[in-house]
């Protein structure tokens, strides 16, 4: 195992030091990391899911995650909403109770704006649920451990803090359908990620 860990940190200081090669290999990775963390959040929940399972039936179990935590679906949706507003796309349809393919709501937007804006709005929107939802999930358990305990109302209110960063972490993944969206801001967002990695490197940063 160290052997392996030596190796891995040989080749890592040699690719550090090829500032271009360092950034191109950072641009590429990065993009495609996002769906990745994404998807082990959503591995993570299926495996949850399976050991609810094991107790009850695998469809309580689907249906307590899909139904149960429905505040996390509503943040989820809301959150794509969120982003499609600030960053200038036009919101044309907000569902959030309409099971479609693997998703349980879905938010329709309009691209507006130049090539630069558009691949902004497809990145930013289509994984707000990640970063937003991550958010809302420390959030919550922060305040959950932060607020005392004792009267009555404390207990109800980490209680549903609780159970708002539970919903949350359900449901804090890209679907389907996020994820295309999210690759056709792809091919634009590798460029500018290089531009801005470049002065990093050289000056120290990364």
């Amino acid at each position: 195992m160290a052997e392996i860990l030596a190796t891995i940190t040989e080749y890592y200081t040699k690719i550090h030091n090829i500032p271009v090669l360092y950034c191109a290999i950072l641009a590429v990775a990065i993009p495609f990391i996002i769906i990745a963390v994404g998807y082990l959040i959503g591995l993570f929940g299926e495996a949850l899911a399976t050991i609810v399972g094991m107790a009850l039936a695998p469809q309580v179990a689907m249906a307590m995650v899909n139904y149960l935590f429905m505040p996390g679906v509503v943040i989820h949706e809301m959150a794509h909403a969120f982003m499609a507003l600030i960053t200038g796309a036009k919101v044309t349809e907000i569902a959030l109770f309409k099971k479609q393919d693997d998703s349980l709501g879905h938010v329709n937007f309009r691209n507006r704006g130049n090539a630069l804006v558009v691949m902004i709005q497809n990145i930013l929107v289509s994984s707000a649920p990640m970063y937003i939802g991550a958010l809302v999930v420390y959030g919550a358990f922060y305040w959950m451990v932060t607020i005392p305990g004792g009267a009555w109302y404390l207990i109800v209110a980490k209680v549903l803090l609780g159970y708002l960063g539970v919903s949350m972490f359900f449901h804090m993944t890209m679907s389907g359908a996020d994820i295309k969206i999210y690759m056709k801001g792809v091919p634009l967002l590798i460029p500018v990620l290089f531009i801005i990695a470049i002065p990093l490197r050289l000056t120290g940063v990364i």
